[in-house]
């Protein structure tokens, strides 16, 4: 929250109020959106959607299996190993939603109103 290369959030944070809106609005990003009940319809529906065009394109940065392993529903052998590079979407969500919601600030946070 005071990290000397992002001023203006630094001095936006300070103001108590503003603090307490962001953290409510982590607090909710985290709860509804990092969960994977939520989020594997979305990554699934994509994945569906460019499946084709990711197993034809000759230009791709790394192999069709590898897309397919980091958009599972269910984590890979080497995830499972805890190599970041390998870690699969589902992985990522949930270890950050973990994170965020294990911080003291975010838990007291209210959550915004919808």
């Amino acid at each position: 929250m005071n990290d000397a290369r992002k001023p203006l959030r630094s001095k936006l944070l300070a103001v108590p109020a503003l603090r307490e809106r962001y953290l409510g609005y982590v607090k909710d990003l985290a709860t509804r959106w990092l969960d994977w009940s939520t989020l594997s319809p979305i990554v699934a529906g994509y994945r569906t959607l460019i499946d084709a065009d990711v197993k034809i394109d000759t230009r791709r940065l790394s192999g069709y299996d590898i897309f397919r392993r980091m958009t599972a529903d269910e984590p890979s052998e080497l995830v499972k190993q805890g190599r970041r590079s390998d870690m699969s979407l589902r992985a990522f969500a949930t270890a950050r939603r973990d994170y965020l919601l294990g911080l003291d600030a975010v838990k007291a946070a209210p959550l915004p109103k919808r």
